[in-house]
């Protein structure tokens, strides 16, 4: 009988508490660690009442049975700039929405547009009134692909990040295709294909011994293009004309420079990725002219 009375009198409770008219729905917006951020932030609390057609506004004296906080949580989520929101209806009639803003981690230039990435992939179109410092790569992404992704890009952006010499050598990223990806040196001097964004470790290790054994001596200005695209081998492409005149990337009349400047692993011949067996490779190596 008592477990009776508790089922009833909870049932009773819910119901006048559904007839009870609302007192307010305040809007909150957070930062990534849960604290306010009301006067600095990417989102403003009016700017969602206006996406949610002004119903924080309005609310005071609504039915909260009329109020479905589900349906408010995912118009919310459904906006580009929302990472999360949580809407709850509290004892005192009030219904208080809070929203984390997107958290970005990539910045992507498109053409004469641009956006930013967040972990989970989420794109929101970039702001005039919102800047957040993060890595840039300049290219075209095609939203039907599902596996080349700015998102797969991150395992190459946080080696960089994270090696203080790459992190101030490297400029920019920039995407030609899946498998030219390209890495811009603050140093305008030439530009380095890197070739498909997989074993980058090694690719780096390689082309960090090659600017500490060969571009000392040859100097900055001999080559506009370091290809990294060929397994166990640096392929260099020489400048043809003034370096103010050479474009930024190319793939024409690609000279091979002499087999000193040419690294692979130890006890490996260039052509080779190991002893006896030719080098594999994304598209021909370019012959000697």
């Amino acid at each position: 009988m008592l477990f009776i009375y508790l089922v009833i009198a909870i049932t009773v409770t819910a119901n006048e508490k559904d007839d009870d008219l609302c007192k307010g729905m305040p809007v909150t917006v957070l930062d990534a660690d849960g604290s306010d951020v009301s006067a600095r932030q990417f989102v403003t609390p009016q700017e969602l009442s206006r996406e949610l057609d002004g119903l924080p506004d309005r609310a005071h004296g609504i039915a909260l049975a009329n109020i479905n906080t589900q349906d408010i949580r995912r118009r919310l989520l459904s906006l580009d700039k929302i990472e999360d929101a949580s809407v709850v209806r509290y004892t005192d009639g009030t219904i208080r929405v809070s929203v984390t803003p997107i958290v970005p981690v990539l910045r992507v230039f498109d053409g004469s547009s641009s956006y930013y990435v967040n972990r989970a992939g989420k794109r929101v179109k970039a702001s005039a009134r919102y800047h957040k410092n993060v890595p840039v790569i300049q290219g075209h992404f095609d939203d039907s692909d599902t596996t080349f992704t700015p998102l797969s890009l991150m395992p190459l952006v946080n080696y960089i990040a994270g090696d203080s010499i790459w992190n101030s050598f490297i400029g920019m990223i920039k995407v030609k295709s899946p498998t030219d990806i390209i890495l811009v040196p603050n140093i305008r001097e030439h530009v380095i294909n890197l070739g498909s964004p997989v074993d980058f470790e090694r690719k780096l290790a390689d082309l960090r011994t090659f600017y500490s054994k060969v571009l000392v001596k040859q100097g900055w200005e001999k080559y506009d293009t370091l290809s990294l695209k060929w397994n166990g081998q640096l392929v260099a492409s020489k400048r043809h004309r003034r370096a103010a005149d050479v474009p930024v990337i190319t793939h024409e009349d690609e000279e091979l420079v002499p087999i000193d400047a040419m690294l692979a692993g130890d006890n490996v011949a260039p052509g080779q990725t190991v002893p006896g067996q030719k080098a594999r490779s994304e598209k021909p190596i370019p012959a000697k002219n």
